[in-house]
């Protein structure tokens, strides 16, 4: 009869080596396998941690000029509303954007041996990704103030937006207050004047020459521009333009008023360039809107000739403003 020559040490090796779903059983085994098992876990985290962090930092960017635009078109919404109630405008400049973010990484890990063949191991992990974005504000005051709202458009900006694709109907109904043609007399954009008539005529000759193509803006060789409107010319210095505070003044006047506050101002024009509407509830087809005095202000999507109006004004807003001056900053997260 033969004897088994294998030590205890060599068979429990063996029957490891045969067996590979027999449990582990000694604490070391097991703090190594858990300590592998939770760096595997933290690359694996960090790696997928990276994909979230740049996934996050290109939506951020598409968050943050949303929310600064709305903002933008909230607040001249609500300056014009303040306008028809005869209130003077705020403007609040978005100075400075910051936004910092924190990335971390937990992971852990425990093992519990017990009788027979159950042998426990958890393994368990977090990562976490947050921003922390803020919008600093200055308000518009002071020199800059004037430069933005109170002095008159410069012909110069009136012929870069005609340059932009604004059609000139739209600019002269809203920016013009009166123009001088080439040897003629001075012709008032107001509708009580007696030359206003003989300016609506005008108007009609720059919308028939850009009809057809021949309407055009040129620099002169003393360094000023002409408007071209076929065989016509006249220099953009002829035209006086009005304020962007102006502008905006005389379009606010065909925002609707409730019934209730008709005594809150004067009676409303008959202008078409902006109709901002007046309603006890949001409306949900509004492209802005605002609320004031307990009542909603919105321009709806489908009114093409008020969002062109709105956006002439921001556009006019930016152009006319400077280097923001000093002055107390007002900083708001955005989130």
């Amino acid at each position: 009869m033969q004897t088994n020559k294998h030590t205890p040490a060599s068979t429990a090796r063996a029957a490891r080596f045969t067996r590979h779903a027999r449990p582990i059983t000694t604490a070391t085994q097991f703090a190594a396998i858990t300590l592998v098992l939770t760096v595997g876990l933290i690359f694996g985290l960090a790696s997928s941690g990276c994909q979230v962090a740049k996934q996050t930092l290109r939506a951020d960017f598409t968050d943050f000029n949303t929310i600064i635009q709305r903002s933008q078109n909230e607040q001249m919404l609500l300056n014009l509303v303040r306008m028809r109630f005869r209130e003077a405008p705020l403007f609040l400049q978005a100075g400075s954007l910051t936004a910092s973010y924190e990335n971390t990484v937990s992971a852990g890990a425990d093992a519990t041996a017990q009788q027979g063949d159950q042998s426990l191991i958890g393994v368990t992990g977090t990562y976490t990704f947050s921003s922390k974005p803020t919008i600093a504000y200055t308000p518009v005051e002071g020199q800059q103030y004037v430069q933005q709202l109170m002095n008159e458009i410069p012909p110069s900006h009136f012929g870069m937006l005609l340059r932009a694709g604004w059609p000139v109907q739209k600019l002269c109904d809203l920016l013009v207050e009166s123009v001088t043609p080439t040897g003629g007399e001075l012709l008032s954009a107001r509708p009580k004047s007696p030359s206003n008539h003989e300016y609506k005529e005008f108007v009609a000759t720059l919308v028939a020459a850009e009809a057809v193509g021949q309407l055009a803006v040129v620099k002169r060789a003393d360094g000023g521009f002409d408007l071209k409107a076929e065989s016509k010319t006249i220099a953009l210095e002829n035209f006086r333009l009005r304020s962007l505070f102006s502008a905006m003044f005389e379009a606010a006047e065909s925002i609707e008023v409730p019934e209730s506050q008709r005594d809150w101002t004067t009676a409303a024009s008959t202008s078409n360039e902006l109709r901002i509407r007046a309603t006890a509830k949001p409306s949900i087809d509004a492209i802005v809107t605002v609320e004031y005095a307990g009542w909603y202000y919105s321009i709806a999507n489908d009114d093409i000739r008020s969002k062109d109006t709105l956006a002439l004004f921001m556009q006019l807003c930016r152009i006319q403003s400077g280097a923001p001056a000093p002055g107390p900053v007002l900083t708001i997260p955005a989130r």
